[in-house]
């Protein structure tokens, strides 16, 4: 994931604080206020009524009314239409979309990129540029798993027989085919005994570049679930701004969609920094003490 946000440092937050005494108070000496889970109706709609609809989940997080976004979509597919119609099934239609996709749509990247802003700008992260390959590998009706790391997400697929990673941060390079090139790709990837990242850091998922050696295995995840890694992304960004209450929202949205052990673990220590006392079952609010 794109940013190093230490856990270290939200558990020194929450020691100071209950040295202090605040925000942590007595259960019998406390002000209750509620948190609104969704400020736009659009996205509560997204989010908890298209699940089954990936291309409009990714959307919840920030939707656009700007249809710009909608109609560039719609133009990508009928340029991708028209040339891969008479290569589908072989690995030259992989290099049509990965390329073409490239030119058309995925523009520039940027850490924590929104789905909607890759749409209407063409501004992209690993999570994002994944999910539009994603989108449209479904469309050809490619097989394909989107497989997260500790601070990274890609696509590992197969077609007419042979295996291949799509990298959506290697414009020029991101289309990896054959057996060893394939495991040179995944080999900097596999746990290498450090652990201490995962202990201790909620990292943002981002560009392999940027990545320090991983210490979690490999994990297959679907479009839900990388919609539930944005929402993570997002968090990560609102706690290195110092919007606690804001990351702490974003992170019951990712945990709705993905609850992951990384995604928990995060959300747990949030709501020992903000004394939360509750949160809505149907994700209308969430009750804290002031």
């Amino acid at each position: 994931m794109c940013v190093n946000s230490p856990v270290k440092k939200l558990l020194l937050i929450v020691m100071i604080g209950c040295l202090l005494g605040f925000p942590v108070k007595s259960q019998e000496n406390f002000v209750v206020y509620q948190l609104h889970v969704f400020n736009d109706p659009q996205e509560k709609l997204l989010l908890t009524a298209h699940q089954d609809e990936p291309f409009l989940l990714l959307q919840a997080i920030n939707f656009q009314e700007d249809e710009s976004g909608f109609k560039k979509w719609d133009e990508l597919t009928q340029v991708l239409d028209q040339k891969i119609k008479k290569d589908v099934g072989n690995v030259r239609m992989l290099s049509e979309l990965f390329f073409t996709t490239h030119q058309l749509m995925l523009k520039e990247y940027a850490k924590h990129a929104y789905f909607s802003k890759t749409l209407t700008d063409g501004l992209y992260d690993c999570v994002t540029g994944t999910g539009l390959f994603a989108l449209l590998l479904d469309r050809y009706q490619i097989p394909y798993w989107i497989v997260e790391t500790q601070e990274h997400v890609y696509i590992k697929g197969e077609i007419g027989g042979r295996s291949f990673i799509l990298e959506s941060t290697f414009p020029d390079k991101g289309l990896i085919t054959g057996k060893r090139e394939i495991k040179n790709f995944e080999s900097q990837f596999f746990p290498n005994g450090n652990s201490s990242n995962l202990n201790n850091s909620p990292i943002g998922i981002g560009k392999v570049s940027e990545l320090p050696a991983s210490g979690m295995d490999l994990n297959y995840i679907g479009l839900r679930e990388l919609a539930g890694l944005q929402y993570y992304n997002d968090a990560i960004r609102k706690f290195y701004e110092k919007k606690y209450k804001d990351a702490y929202i974003q992170l019951i949205k990712a945990a709705y969609l993905y609850p992951s052990s990384r995604i928990n673990d995060l959300k747990s220590k949030m709501e020992i920094l903000l004394g939360i006392i509750s949160v809505d079952t149907q994700m209308q609010q969430v009750s804290l003490q002031e």
